[in-house]
């Protein structure tokens, strides 16, 4: 682990860095997202949504 600094944007930077991507970005998914494939994910909501017309 690096040294502490007294600069805020170092100090801002290296949290940033220690953030998972989806949370840097400012997404995050509390309920901690899914691992499935996006495509099955899709097609479901489409058959659902024909479903509920």
């Amino acid at each position: 682990m690096s040294e502490p600094t007294d600069d805020p944007r170092e100090r801002a930077r290296q949290n940033v860095e220690q953030l998972p991507a989806e949370t840097a970005l400012g997404n995050a998914d509390p309920a901690g997202g899914v691992q499935d494939d996006p495509e099955v994910l899709d097609q479901a909501a489409r058959e659902e949504g024909e479903q509920q017309a």
